[in-house]
């Protein structure tokens, strides 16, 4: 066997493809094999070395691709990393600012509480007051109305006596009988 002759298994081999990538890239392009030895076909150390530069350079653009992608991927994974840590940042501030609010509200109703408180206990002094006025004056109008009555008993005696004076006569009255 020649050793300028290369079997489409040995390209393959070499190219670090499977035989059947070579036999369609040969189909493709139209290659034919320089000689045939029962089923194998055998190609010339050109073609065979341009089938392998191609399938190369195939492999090396495939891992320089993937070699991109891993550093995208990296990149992707570090822009991720930083978009969620300011995210987290962001919701910390607005979770703190939440809170203050909440703080200042919780003083609020402490303070409407203690106001409310004593708004309820001035309104029951007051009205204790008021209560307090009415019975003052119900004594005073009783009291009133008892010197009333002592004094209208006064006056209808008064008048009783001297209706009684007015009747007796003039030495009656002059002797006190």
């Amino acid at each position: 066997m020649d050793t300028d002759l290369y079997s489409r298994a040995k390209i393959a081999e070499q190219a670090n493809v499977s035989p059947q990538k070579v036999y369609r890239y040969l189909k493709d392009n139209n290659i034919n094999p320089v000689k045939k030895i029962s089923r194998t076909d055998y190609f010339s150390k050109e073609d065979a070395q341009s089938i392998i530069d191609f399938f190369r350079a195939e492999n090396e653009s495939i891992e320089a691709n993937n070699v991109d992608s891993e550093k995208d991927k990296q990149g992707s994974e570090f822009d991720t990393y930083i978009l969620l840590k300011n995210q987290i940042d962001d919701l910390n501030k607005e979770l703190s600012k939440l809170h203050k609010r909440l703080e200042s509200k919780e003083g609020e109703v402490s303070e409407l509480h203690a106001l409310l408180s004593q708004e309820q206990q001035l309104a029951r002094t007051e009205q204790m007051k008021r209560i307090e006025l009415e019975n003052t004056n119900v004594q005073l109008i009783e009291t009133r109305n008892a010197d009333s009555d002592e004094k209208d008993r006064r006056i209808v005696e008064l008048e009783n006596q001297l209706a009684a004076e007015k009747n007796k006569g003039f030495f009656a009255k002059l002797f006190g009988k």
